[in-house]
């Protein structure tokens, strides 16, 4: 449950300004989840949310820009050396050219930490497993176009 909640969090982040915990509280009870405002507190510490400044002087939550940088140039460093995205029922198997496996995993894990239950990586194959096969298949799509790849 706290996995579903942090994605929906990132999802309402990323679609509205939310300037107050308590206008993430709100929006996660409109979602559908039960939350008090010490659990949203926690979460917005466990994924690192920051306040960013908008142009009227006011403040939104946003992830840190330095995250989504270094992420967005890992994955392009990282496009290079894949060979394949396929999946299967609840799993995904990317297969990367011998030894980047680990260093490509590294990577999906702190950019898919909130939508993924993990990674298993060896040198030239990564696993990743999702709760169902439509979560899988929505997941290798968003991975072809991360790796600018078209299977």
């Amino acid at each position: 449950m706290k996995q579903k909640r942090q994605q929906q969090i990132l999802k309402i982040i990323s679609e509205r300004d939310i300037k107050t915990q308590e206008g993430l509280t709100d929006a996660l009870k409109s979602a559908g989840f039960a939350v008090t405002q010490a659990t949203v507190s926690r979460d917005i510490k466990e994924l690192g949310l920051i306040k960013l400044s908008l142009s009227d002087g006011t403040y939104k939550y946003s992830i840190t820009k330095e995250e989504k940088k270094d992420n967005n140039e890992h994955l392009s460093i990282f496009s290079k050396s894949i060979v394949s995205i396929k999946y299967a029922m609840h799993t995904i198997v990317v297969k990367t050219y011998s030894g980047m496996a680990n260093a490509v995993a590294a990577t999906l894990d702190t950019v898919l930490k909130h939508e993924v239950l993990g990674t298993i990586a060896g040198d030239d194959t990564i696993l990743i497993i999702l709760e169902s096969a439509e979560q899988a298949e929505k997941m290798a799509e968003k991975l072809l176009r991360l790796f600018n790849r078209k299977e």
